[in-house]
């Protein structure tokens, strides 16, 4: 894009994508709610994959205008993926069982975290191949996401829509045959009903954005629950590992491809740990998991911190680099697996669970914006 390295614009190309995805959380959540589940989300998949193309297409045979372009796609992109982060968990936990909405939402965010994988694998795949310089290294990795949403896109008529939205929206009878297409007749009949009373209960209950942060209206404590949450998920301070992984295995004495290596086991062991969050977050709750990723947290960043000033003072101490940077290693991955169990799918849960049907989706869209 002909960006010099210490420009301001490297920082602002990459957070352009985050204020996209706070206004497509808004507007498919909004869409969501008005055409469905299921058209909402396959317009935030429509989004992000003309917003990918685009950025792959910035400075493809040209050089002006290129920067313009890519800042277009990444808000583009951004505005999709927004939407995503804010229909899916609705949808899911509307699809789910009450005894396993957990689970469902726990193997999204693996399921989330095995494209993290094969991100990072093949960004470092074509750095070690063509050199950071070429091109290709960074097109090929923005094409090479074109599969998921084009991928959804071609079957996603195949999925059924939200029961619950069919309800809110008095087409009863689709309701109640979707309901026992998922879970069968007697037991599709059973849950038919109950969602028909709620939805009674519920159904005078029209719940504005400046209800919901508004004090003393009875969803202004679930919204503070749902930002609060993801305050606290940010300030856990696990986005700095996230980011700057390979930067950390160096400060604990590694080399820059030593510790990108190291960076993509840390995302294989992320993975497998997962499995815990999915076998845990219904079988004990969502506050012990939390709790729980807590105080694993606590301890591993005391200890980080201890083994990254033992690695920066090492040659004075006389340490061995394996010394502090194997147990370093081990504390970073058991972190990475506390914050996956305890923090990654149990905020994104929550708001899902304690708004009524007529404020979930746009309870989940302030969850993405926060």
């Amino acid at each position: 894009m002909g960006i010099a390295g210490d420009d301001p614009q490297v920082g602002v190309i990459v957070s352009v994508y985050y204020l996209g995805c706070a206004v497509g959380a808004v507007i498919f959540s909004w869409l969501a709610d008005k055409y469905g589940r299921k058209p909402g989300l396959f317009g935030c998949l429509a989004t992000t994959s003309l917003g990918n193309l685009i950025m792959f297409v910035a400075g493809l045979g040209y050089s002006r205008g290129a920067i313009g372009v890519m800042y277009l796609g990444r808000i583009v992109m951004g505005i999709g993926v927004g939407g995503v982060d804010s229909v899916v968990p609705v949808y899911s936990s509307e699809l789910s069982s009450d005894g396993a909405r957990g689970k469902a939402l726990a193997k999204e965010f693996q399921s989330n975290i095995l494209g993290l994988n094969m991100a990072f694998a093949i960004n470092l795949g074509l750095t070690v191949a063509l050199g950071k310089r070429n091109e290709w290294a960074w097109r090929v990795p923005i094409i090479a996401m074109q599969v998921y949403p084009v991928g959804l896109l071609i079957f996603i008529q195949r999925l059924p829509e939200s029961p619950r939205w069919f309800i809110f929206h008095d087409k009863r009878e689709d309701a109640q045959k979707g309901l026992k297409i998922i879970l069968g007749d007697e037991d599709g009949e059973e849950e038919y009903q109950e969602m028909q009373k709620a939805a009674d209960n519920e159904r005078d209950e029209n719940v504005s954005y400046t209800d919901m942060f508004t004090p003393g209206h009875k969803q202004f404590h679930p919204t503070m629950i749902t930002v609060m949450g993801q305050v606290n998920q940010a300030l856990t301070g696990y986005g700095a590992v996230s980011v700057y992984g390979p930067q950390i295995f160096e400060l604990l004495g590694y080399g820059v491809r030593e510790s990108e290596f190291l960076t993509q086991g840390n995302y294989i062991s992320y993975l497998i740990l997962m499995t815990f969050a999915w076998l845990l977050v219904d079988a004990v709750g969502r506050r012990t998991v939390l709790l729980g990723g807590s105080g694993v947290l606590i301890i591993s960043f005391f200890l980080l911190t201890l083994f990254g000033g033992l690695a920066v003072h090492k040659t004075d101490l006389g340490i061995p680099i394996d010394a502090v940077g194997i147990p370093g290693i081990v504390v970073l991955y058991i972190a990475t697996g506390a914050f996956g169990i305890g923090w990654l799918a149990t905020v994104w849960l929550i708001p899902t669970e304690i708004y009524p049907t007529t404020a979930r989706a746009q309870g989940t869209a302030v969850s993405v914006i926060i």
